[in-house]
């Protein structure tokens, strides 16, 4: 993928596992994001209210399960940047995790509200990325396909248009893996996975097949 300005900036760390002998599949990854270099994908070219967004949090799941807006796994740190008008929570499935506000759903933005959406792919969870617009099933308004854009963004009341993550996949990882204290249980089933957001008045909503 290629840069869209120097200005654009990532950071995740991704960490911690069960022993084998408490639950062999149960892991808990810490996520650290820093996002910036926002672009309009409404393609209205309207500057982003927000220029930066970031947040650590950390999350408790089974990979072989699914999660459908679980808040009882997810541990938020920190979060600062923007405004969320619900509580924050996360979708999983098959190695694809998004994080947001719940209200329009964890996996799913739309225009004129408070809301986030954050994908992160941890197929390999000792090295989490971004997820590129480009990827199948996701859609990012007029960069839907596009490499150059990820599908981590945010949405505004009042505005007819969402900002999302103009930047290449970058990742880190900063702790060694170890053993969280207190392992929260899986719980509900994904229903349905996937990104929306509106351009203009209409949404458009994404779903992984």
């Amino acid at each position: 993928m290629r840069n869209l300005t120097s200005a654009f900036a990532a950071a995740f760390a991704a960490l911690t596992f069960l022993p084998a002998s408490a639950s062999a599949a149960v892991i808990t990854e810490n996520l650290n994001f820093t996002l910036s270099g926002f672009v309009d994908i409404s393609g209205a070219s309207i500057a982003p209210p927000n220029a930066v967004v970031s947040g650590f949090i950390s999350v408790t799941y089974d990979p072989a399960l699914t999660y459908d807006n679980d808040t009882a796994d997810l541990v938020v740190h920190s979060f600062s940047g923007t405004t969320v008008s619900s509580a924050f929570g996360f979708t999983y499935q098959s190695g694809f995790l998004e994080f947001g506000g719940i209200a329009n759903d964890a996996d799913l933005v739309y225009s004129n509200t408070n809301d986030i959406v954050v994908a992160f792919n941890v197929t390999n969870p000792l090295a989490p990325t971004f997820v590129p617009c480009s990827t199948l099933g996701y859609t990012c308004g007029v960069y839907t396909g596009s490499d150059l854009v990820d599908a981590a963004g945010y949405t505004l009341a009042g505005y007819q248009t969402g900002w999302f993550y103009g930047v290449p996949q970058s990742s880190v990882t900063t702790n060694p893996p170890s053993a969280p204290s207190a392992p929260e249980p899986a719980t509900t089933a994904l229903c349905g996975l996937g990104i929306a957001t509106l351009a203009a008045a209409a949404s458009r909503r994404v779903k992984r097949g």
